[in-house]
């Protein structure tokens, strides 16, 4: 009885991580330089991978230019399949998927131990708190009362304190700028 509760449990695992990984590659926008895998059901000669422009934009078969920036992975299957379905194809099967996503990074200067580009995950958000860490965590002489986010709308300061508590998570964004200021002490 115990192999067939272990076999279940696993199953149970393997099924609810593969949901979360489609649901994550699904909801995930596409970026500039990201590599995706496009197919079409019973069109083999149609697959192909395709590195997206800095513009966002590929050029795929018989429609040419498909501009996908920002759109989701859905979304992306839906504009390729309408544009097939209009005038080569009879309602085409698209799947689409990011073979290789784009490396995106923040930069973390100032009072840490590592300062200088941080790689964000493809596959989870990363927070402030994480990137500092990835930056080798604050230094000896680190104000944590003022970490600086700057964004290309603007700068913000925080506390460490509050960047702790859950419901002030700060994600942070590619090419944000963290600075943690120096103590005077």
């Amino acid at each position: 009885m115990k192999p067939r509760f272990l076999l279940r449990l696993l199953l149970l695992v393997a099924v609810s991580t593969f949901n979360d990984a489609w649901a994550q590659n699904v909801a995930r926008k596409i970026l500039p330089n990201d590599v995706l895998l496009i197919r079409v059901l019973n069109e083999p000669d149609m697959m192909a991978e395709k590195k997206v422009s800095a513009e966002g934009k590929i050029d795929y078969f018989f429609i040419g230019e498909v501009d996908l920036n920002e759109k989701s992975i859905a979304d992306a299957q839906k504009i390729i399949r309408d544009k097939l379905d209009a005038d080569y194809l009879v309602n085409p099967q698209v799947y689409v998927e990011v073979k290789q996503a784009a490396l995106q990074y923040v930069t973390v200067t100032g009072q840490v131990n590592r300062p200088g580009r941080v790689e964000i995950p493809p596959d989870h958000e990363m927070d402030v708190i994480e990137a500092i860490g990835a930056a080798g965590d604050f230094t000896r002489y680190a104000k944590k009362s003022q970490i600086e986010v700057r964004r290309k709308d603007g700068t913000k300061i925080y506390s460490y304190d509050d960047l702790k508590k859950t419901e002030n998570r700060i994600v942070v964004r590619p090419e944000d700028v963290i600075w943690v200021a120096e103590s005077k002490i």
